[in-house]
C-alpha cells in the first residue's frame, strides 16, 4: 500500500471579485479538491464541490473536513456528477450501482425501477445504502447533518461496460445487469437535530 503523503495545513483561498465568488482549494499529492462559495444573493449558502482526485471518498473525507472547517456556514453543497468524465476513482458509483444491483425494486433487464420515477428511487436507494457515509461521519463531526436533497439526470449502463465492473462483479452484479452509476446530485446541511424543509 502507497502511503499518501500528508494534506497540506494551510487550505488556500482565492476570492474572485468579478464574478462574485470564494474557492477554497486543498491538496494532498496528486489530489486536488475545491469548494466554491458564491456570493451573489440568488446563490448564497450554496457551495460547490470539484475534485480532481485518486483517492477513495474515504481517504478524501479528511481533506474534506478541512475544507469544511474553513468554508463556514452553509445549507446546500452542490456535489455535481457522482462520476464526471474526468473521473479517477469511482467510490460514489460504485455503492450506487452495487445498491440497484442488490436492489428487489429495480429491473436490471429494462435498467429502471420497477415502479415510480428514476430520480426519487435513486435518491431514497443511495440513502438507504448510505451510499455517502464518509461524508456524514466528516460533517457529523462538526456538529453538522448532511442529507442527500436531490438527484436528476441519472446515467443508466451495461455493468460489464463499466470501468469499475471487477467492483461491482465482486459484490455480485452481473455483467449485463443495467444499473445507475452517475447523477447530478444536492446535499441539504443543517445543524445535527434540525432540518430543513
Amino acid at each position: 500500500m502507497v502511503e499518501q503523503p500528508a494534506p497540506t495545513e494551510v487550505v488556500e483561498v482565492v476570492n474572485d471579485y468579478v464574478s462574485r465568488e470564494e474557492r477554497y482549494t486543498i491538496t494532498s499529492g496528486d489530489c486536488r479538491i475545491t469548494w466554491t462559495v458564491f456570493k451573489t444573493a440568488v446563490n448564497a449558502g450554496v457551495v460547490k464541490h470539484q475534485a480532481v482526485c485518486a483517492l477513495g471518498l474515504d481517504k478524501q473525507a479528511p481533506l474534506i473536513g478541512k475544507l469544511l472547517e474553513q468554508v463556514g456556514t452553509f445549507h446546500t453543497l452542490m456535489w455535481g456528477r457522482l462520476y464526471p468524465d474526468d473521473a479517477r476513482e469511482w467510490t460514489l458509483p460504485a455503492r450506487l450501482a452495487v445498491a440497484a444491483g442488490r436492489s428487489e425494486s429495480w429491473d436490471a433487464v429494462r435498467g429502471r425501477p420497477k415502479s415510480g420515477e428514476i430520480n426519487a428511487w435513486t435518491r431514497k436507494t443511495m440513502e438507504e445504502a448510505k451510499v455517502y457515509q464518509e461524508l456524514k461521519s466528516v460533517f457529523e463531526a462538526k456538529g453538522l447533518d448532511i442529507r442527500l436533497a436531490g438527484v436528476e439526470k441519472v446515467l443508466i449502463q451495461q455493468a460489464g461496460k463499466l470501468k469499475f465492473f471487477g467492483d461491482l462483479s465482486a459484490a455480485g452484479v452481473s455483467v449485463a445487469d443495467n444499473v445507475p452509476f452517475d447523477c447530478q446530485t444536492w446535499f441539504t446541511v443543517s445543524e445535527s437535530g434540525t432540518r430543513l424543509h
